[in-house]
């Protein structure tokens, strides 16, 4: 399996206060578990099964991701912003591996 690859749009910069939408997708197979290889074998389950995403070190958003949720799971929400910060994106895998975005974020 090719590295998961994650990506984020949101934009450059946000009023303060006022909602924007974040959108982020993460390239990965999202093995349920349940299929079979070619000699019939099961695949082993491996899912991303977290994303959280941290203002300025603090939780701003997470959900919890099962086995029914697509390959390359797709995830948008609304966030507003106080003040200019850091937003740090981080997906969990089964495996325990860990991938991560920043990006730095203006509040005008």
């Amino acid at each position: 399996m090719a590295t998961p690859k994650p990506r984020i749009r949101l934009p450059k910069s946000v009023e303060a206060g006022v909602p924007f939408t974040v959108r982020t997708r993460i390239t990965h197979p999202m093995h349920t578990g349940l299929r079979r290889d070619r000699d019939g074998e099961l695949i082993p389950r491996r899912i991303v099964n977290r994303f959280t995403v941290r203002y300025n070190g603090e939780e701003a958003f997470s959900a919890a991701l099962e086995p029914a949720v697509s390959t390359d799971p797709y995830i948008q929400f609304e966030l507003s912003l106080p003040e200019s910060g850091v937003l740090e994106f981080e997906w969990e895998d089964d495996d325990g591996s860990i991938y991560s975005l920043r990006r730095e974020i203006s509040v005008v």
